[in-house]
C-alpha cells in the first residue's frame, strides 16, 4: 500500500508502480465476500492483465476518475451501492459510444429495448445510452430491479449480464438477504471479472481524482445548440461535443431536461463539492451532480445543495448567522455548532455552510492540501467533521495546521504502517 501511494504521489498519475494484490476477504455492496484460493488466483490473473499495460491502464483510470463524481451522486440518489460504479469500466471502459458485438451501446452497454424499459430515450435525435448522467440512472434502475428479484447484490450483478431469468436458472442456490458469501472457482465468470476491475482500479482512481478534468451537468439547455451552450459556459465546442455524443440533432429537445456534460480543463480555484443545486436565476446556473460547480455571473442570494449527503447552503453576499438561521428555521447556536464557528461570526460570501451535523467520513479517499487550506476549510468543503479528519489522519489534539501538499485520508483511518505522505 505505502509503495503504491508513494509511487503515485511522486510520479503523478502517469505511472502505476505496483499491481494490487487480491485479498482473501473483501466487501462488495455491503456483503462480506470470502474468496477461495482458486478464485483468488483467478481474479489475481485478471487484475494482472488489467494493469499489464501502464499506458492503457492509466487511460482508463483518468477517464473513469472524471466520470465517477457524477455516477456516485446518481447512485446515491437512486439508493444503489457505490461499488457498482466499477461496472462501467468492465462494460465500456467509460467510453460513451462503445458498441458491443451484440449491438449493446454506451457507458452501460444497453440494447435499445432495455434502455427504453429503464426510461432512456433512444431515437434519431437523442441516444441517452451515451449520456453519462441518464445512462447511469438507467443502470441504477435496472440493477435495483434485479435486486428486488434476488435481494442479493451479487446475484443482481450476475443478472446484469445474463438477465434475471438466466441468473435464476444458472444459480444453484439463491442466497436471499445474504450478508456474507463465498466466491469460488464455480462463481460466475462475470462476477469474478467485476471483482478484478474493482480491485485493479479502486486505489488508482482515488489518487487520480484531483488530476483529471472535472465534469459538470448543465440542465437548462432546452432548444439550444451545443454551440450556444459552449458560448454561455465558455467551453470549447470540440470538448463539449466530445462529452455529449448522445445529441444527434442540432438543438436539445424540449420534452424534458437533458444533462449536458460540461468539462472544465482550467486550473481555476476549486469550489466545494456541491451537488443538486435548487432554484435558477434566469436559466443560467450549471447544476452539478459531481464535484464542484461552475458559479454563473448572476445567481440568487442563497443556493441550496447536497454535499456528502448533507443539506448545505451558500450565499453570494455576507450575512449574519441570525439571518441565515432564521431563513432555514434553525437556531443560530445549532447552526454555529454544525459549522464549527462562533455565534458572532459572519456567514461569508461563496462559502459552504451546513444545516445538519457534518459526517464522520467523506465520499473520496484522499485530498491533497492546497495553498491556504485549513482543517476548517477542508471540513467545510467535504462535509466531514474536523475531529474525524484529525482522527483518520492520526493527528494530535493540538495539531491544527496543515502543510501544503499533505495527503489527507478522508474516508478511512490511515494505517499505522503508512506514514504521512506529501504530493
Amino acid at each position: 500500500m505505502r509503495l503504491l501511494i508513494v509511487a503515485f504521489l511522486l510520479a503523478g498519475v502517469g505511472t502505476f508502480a505496483q499491481t494490487p494484490k487480491v485479498p482473501s476477504k473483501l466487501e462488495f455492496a455491503g456483503i462480506n465476500l470470502k474468496l477461495s484460493e482458486g478464485a483468488r488466483k483467478e481474479i489475481q490473473e485478471k487484475v494482472n492483465m488489467l494493469t499489464k499495460s501502464q499506458k492503457h491502464f492509466m487511460i482508463k483510470v483518468n477517464r473513469s476518475a472524471s466520470y465517477f463524481p457524477i455516477v456516485e451522486q446518481i447512485f446515491e440518489e437512486e439508493g444503489l451501492p457505490d461499488d457498482f460504479k466499477y461496472l462501467a469500466i468492465q462494460e465500456s471502459g467509460y467510453i460513451s459510444d462503445a458498441v458491443s458485438s451484440s449491438n449493446a451501446v454506451g457507458f452501460w452497454q444497453f440494447k435499445k429495448a432495455t434502455a427504453q424499459e429503464v426510461g432512456l430515450r433512444v431515437d434519431s435525435k437523442v441516444d441517452e445510452r451515451l449520456n453519462i448522467a441518464s445512462a447511469s440512472r438507467g443502470a441504477a434502475k435496472y440493477l435495483q430491479q434485479n435486486n428486488l428479484f434476488f435481494n442479493n447484490w451479487v446475484h443482481a450483478l450476475q443478472a446484469y449480464q445474463m438477465g434475471a431469468g438466466g441468473a435464476q436458472r444458472a444459480l444453484k442456490n439463491i442466497e436471499s438477504g445474504a450478508k456474507s458469501m463465498h466466491i469460488t472457482k464455480d462463481t460466475y465468470w462475470y462476477v469474478k471479472t467485476f471483482l478484478a476491475h474493482k480491485i485493479a482500479f479502486e486505489q488508482a482512481i482515488e489518487l487520480a481524482r484531483n488530476s483529471v478534468p472535472r465534469l459538470y451537468i448543465y440542465t437548462e439547455g432546452k432548444n439550444q445548440s451545443l454551440k450556444e451552450i459552449a458560448k454561455r459556459t465558455s467551453t470549447p465546442i470540440d470538448s463539449l461535443k466530445k462529452y455529449n455524443k448522445w445529441l444527434r440533432t442540432k438543438n436539445i429537445p424540449s420534452d424534458k431536461k437533458y444533462a449536458v456534460i460540461i468539462p472544465n480543463f482550467i486550473n481555476a480555484p476549486i469550489t466545494p463539492v456541491l451537488t443538486q443545486a435548487k432554484g435558477t436565476d434566469d436559466g443560467q446556473p450549471l447544476v452539478s451532480k459531481g464535484e464542484g460547480i461552475i458559479i454563473p455571473h448572476t445567481m440568487p442570494a442563497i443556493k441550496e445543495f447536497t454535499i456528502n449527503g448533507l443539506p448545505a447552503v451558500m450565499s453570494n453576499t455576507e450575512l449574519s448567522i441570525d439571518e441565515l438561521a432564521e431563513k432555514f428555521k434553525i437556531s443560530p447556536t445549532t447552526f454555529s455548532s454544525y459549522n464549527d464557528i462562533l455565534p458572532h461570526y459572519k456567514v461569508l460570501a461563496n462559502q459552504v455552510y451546513y444545516l445538519k451535523r457534518k459526517m464522520a467520513k467523506g465520499k473520496i479517499y484522499y485530498h491533497t492540501v492546497a495553498q491556504n487550506e485549513t482543517l476548517w476549510s477542508v471540513s467545510q468543503r467535504f462535509g466531514i467533521r474536523i475531529d474525524r479528519i484529525k482522527k483518520m489522519n492520526r493527528m494530535g489534539e493540538a495539531e491544527n495546521e496543515l502543510e501544503v501538499g499533505r495527503v489527507l485520508w478522508l474516508k478511512k483511518l490511515r494505517p499505522k504502517n503508512i506514514p504521512v505522505e506529501y504530493k
